[in-house]
C-alpha cells in the first residue's frame, strides 16, 4: 500500500490536472442527472424523463471512471518512456 502511496505522489502535475479537470465535469454531469431526477420526483412529468436523469446519471459515473483509467494509463505509458 505505502507503494501506490509513493507512486501516486510522484504522478506529474499535469496529469493530476488532468484528473481533476475531468473529474469536475463529469461531477457536474451527474448533479445535472440528479436534478432531472429530482424534476421528475417532483412533478412527474413523464416516464422518459426519468429515463433521461438515469442515463445522464450513468454517463456521469462512467466519466468519471474512464477519466481516471486513462489518466492513469497515460502516467504508465509516460514513465515507460522516460526509462
Amino acid at each position: 500500500m505505502q507503494n501506490i502511496i509513493k507512486k501516486i505522489k510522484k504522478m506529474d502535475k499535469k496529469i493530476i490536472k488532468l484528473i481533476d479537470i475531468g473529474q469536475w465535469i463529469f461531477f457536474l454531469i451527474c448533479l445535472l442527472g440528479i436534478a432531472v431526477l429530482f424534476v421528475h420526483y417532483k412533478l412527474y412529468i413523464s416516464a422518459e424523463l426519468y429515463k433521461i436523469g438515469i442515463q445522464v446519471f450513468k454517463i456521469g459515473i462512467i466519466g468519471v471512471i474512464s477519466v481516471i483509467v486513462c489518466s492513469c494509463g497515460l502516467w504508465i505509458v509516460k514513465e515507460e518512456m522516460h526509462k
